[in-house]
């Protein structure tokens, strides 16, 4: 353990008993936010299209809808690739492979049953960060701030106005402050946003490790990615097992990826990529030699997996490492992938997602190369007010013992909270192995992103303002 979180593990013990008790859409889907209009930032419209949405919902898939009852009767089977804990476990904090012993159950885990505890109210918030050591909730609105949060104070540790080095688009639609994720070793936050062209920024800022106060004159740029359209801007940041910094990107925006960028190796759109951001005397960040195109003619290398439309939120599984993506549809059909882990690691590394060859399994553009995609383990319709997939964190060390190996999500749109059973389906050679067992928990109003506290509690973020805990019913 570095010196920097040994200091930090010392306050979390402090600062455990006080937490402890206390999206991007579908094109012309979009739901009537008309009531709140602070309520639209992971939806997009693809407003630059002409496309018409289907009449009918489809009718068939290969794997079932959300609405999909929880399986009855029978073992599901337990995918080879994921190792899931029992809930009386004790279980680890570093992924298998690093001589820390697993506990596994072969499932069907037991069925969760949850309330939702609001603790808090935000300003169009997007997403939670958190920093291992510190027991707040990082909170991330869309307008450009960051709050830490307890359940005795916020206090504002990061304002972009403030910054004078960039500019900033303000928060409209899928555009403004759309990621955060702390540096695993250093006192550094990396932040992604849009700035007042519309294309996407990374950047870096060295923050007070007490106050936890971003200083504005450390802005340090990592990356610019020129958007052509003012959608499907991704947005999530994650420091991945490896310690490397994972940026996810969407196709640049509008209907149908009209450049064909999400399976193209020169362009960054429609990705997700994988760099040590520090900066060297020669570069503002580094390419890992190991990323899967490096040394291929044409492609640029920071690109890790491709073939997404717009991941606007992914999660590595603390537990097993295994990479698991909210890919939103565009009319019809939105998509959960799985990558499994390697000892740990690599999960994705050079994968296909299928897009824009696919749209969840349904072939798409025709003109796009289909081989050797990777299917999703869940897709479900735009049906019963769904039309824009929120992803979502596989619980561990969840104080409700009973989401522990569930993988929690929801839509946007309809603002239905799902959590699917880690062990009933997998991703194989051939496409998925069993079949996904999904329960209902709940509904939270313009769901944004499900993400994991610092103590393994499991949080709801509504784009309208709420912060929602996950506890027992």
């Amino acid at each position: 353990m570095s010196g920097r979180n040994l200091t930090r593990c010392v306050a979390a013990l402090a600062l455990a008993g006080i937490v402890a008790g206390c999206t991007s859409g579908s094109d012309d889907a979009t739901p009537d936010t008309s009531a709140d209009p602070a309520a639209t930032a992971p939806v997009d419209s693809d407003t630059p299209s002409t496309e018409t949405p289907p009449t009918e919902p489809p009718t068939t898939s290969t794997t079932p809808p959300a609405t999909s009852p929880p399986a009855s009767g029978g073992a599901t089977q337990a995918p080879a690739s994921t190792l899931i804990p029992s809930p009386e476990a004790d279980l680890p904090t570093q992924a298998p492979g690093q001589g820390v012993p697993v506990t596994t159950t072969p499932g069907p885990l037991p069925e969760p049953a949850v309330r939702l505890i609001e603790l808090g109210t935000y300003d169009r918030p997007v997403e939670t960060a958190i920093d291992a050591g510190d027991g707040r909730i990082f909170v991330v609105q869309q307008g450009g701030t960051i709050v830490a949060a307890d359940d005795e104070s916020d206090a504002v540790v990061f304002d972009i106005s403030e910054v004078s080095a960039t500019t900033f688009s303000g928060a409209q639609g899928e555009q403004g402050l759309l990621g955060l994720a702390f540096h695993p070793d250093e006192d550094l936050a990396y932040v992604d946003f849009t700035n007042a062209d519309g294309n996407t920024v990374v950047a870096e800022f060295a923050f007070d490790p007490t106050t936890y106060e971003f200083d504005p004159t450390s802005y340090r740029e990592i990356l610019t990615v020129e958007q052509p359209f003012p959608n499907h801007n991704g947005g999530e940041l994650d420091f991945g097992p490896d310690g490397y910094l994972y940026i996810g990107l969407g196709d640049g925006g509008a209907a149908d990826d009209p450049d064909r960028t999400a399976l193209d190796l020169s362009s960054r759109l429609g990705k997700l990529l994988r760099i040590d951001p520090t900066a060297t005397d020669d570069a503002p960040f580094t390419v890992p030699d190991d990323n899967p195109f490096v040394g291929t003619d044409g492609a640029d290398p920071t690109i890790w997996a491709r073939g997404l439309r717009n991941p606007w939120r992914f999660s590595f599984d603390s537990l097993t490492g295994d990479l698991w993506i909210a890919d939103v549809g565009q009319g019809r059909l939105e998509e959960i992938d799985l990558a499994p882990a390697t000892d740990g690691r690599d999960a994705g590394r050079g994968l296909n997602f299928g897009w824009s060859a696919f749209e969840a399994n349904e072939a798409l553009n025709t003109d796009q190369d289909p081989a050797g995609h990777v299917p999703p383990v869940v897709s479900y319709p735009h049906e019963n007010g769904d039309c824009s997939v929120s992803g979502g964190v596989v619980a561990r060390d969840s104080s409700h013992p009973a989401l522990n190996g569930w993988y929690v999500y929801g839509d946007f749109c309809s603002g239905r909270l799902w959590a699917l059973d880690t062990t009933s389906v997998s991703s194989g050679s051939d496409g998925p192995v069993g079949t996904p067992r999904i329960v209902e928990l709940g509904t939270v109003p313009a769901l944004a992103a499900v993400t994991v506290g610092p103590f393994g509690d499991i949080h709801a973020v509504s784009n309208t303002g709420q912060l929602y805990r996950l506890a027992q019913a």
